[in-house]
């Protein structure tokens, strides 16, 4: 029985005050006239629309929160790295570091345009890794910063947007 009460409140609880009694205070009921003008009509113009077949791919990066490569040596020795970026076969990117163990190098490719990405870490005499990216308009608005891992058994690269 009381659940059927608190119910029955709680779905009476939006409307609470809406069937109090008015306030009895007098009004002045003196209206004046204001006289009001109705603009001119204004000529318009069609609004024409283009479709365009293909969307713009370019979309303006944020200078502060670029798209950034960070490329770490995980390894207890010293490793010579070449980090390679293309885009539709054209190279973004192709840059090569020689890192001691635990030492980084960051990366601005100033990538301005979405598309699928194709990213290539090469270790001189030890393991290499391709992989595809698409990046997207997200990404080059607010910026991201992608990782590439030198480890002694593999190379892992990841990302965060």
């Amino acid at each position: 029985m009381r659940r059927r009460t608190l119910l029955a409140a709680l779905a009476l609880s939006p409307v609470a005050g809406c069937s109090a009694p008015g306030d009895d205070t007098s009004t002045d009921d003196s209206t004046s006239s204001t006289a009001t003008t109705t603009p001119q009509e204004q000529p318009t113009t069609a609004v024409t629309s283009t479709r365009q077949d293909t969307p713009t791919p370019t979309v303006t990066p944020a200078p502060d929160d670029p798209i950034l490569f960070v490329v770490d040596n995980d390894t207890d020795s010293e490793q010579t790295v070449t980090l390679t970026i293309t885009r539709n076969e054209t190279a973004v990117l192709d840059e090569t570091a020689t890192l001691a163990a635990g030492e980084s190098v960051e990366y601005d490719p100033m990538i301005g345009a979405t598309g699928e990405y194709t990213i290539t870490v090469q270790v001189e005499g030890g393991p290499s890794r391709t992989i595809d990216r698409p990046i997207g308009r997200f990404a080059v608005r607010n910026g991201s910063n992608h990782f590439v891992d030198i480890t002694a058994e593999e190379i892992r690269i990841y990302w965060e947007e």
